[in-house]
């Protein structure tokens, strides 16, 4: 059951992965940041919330 763990292929995908999430999670944060910076004040607030 443990033998994937001792598989370099699956280390190799478990960081690809992890990296993807990472770099992903980052451009959420960027696009976001933007459209907020796009609405009107009173609506930034509630939006960001």
């Amino acid at each position: 059951m443990f033998e994937i763990l001792l598989s370099p292929d699956a280390w190799v995908a478990l960081l690809t992965l992890t990296f993807l999430e990472i770099v992903l999670g980052i451009d959420n944060i960027i696009f976001i940041s933007i459209a907020a910076g796009k609405l009107a004040d009173g609506d930034r607030k509630k939006q960001l919330t």
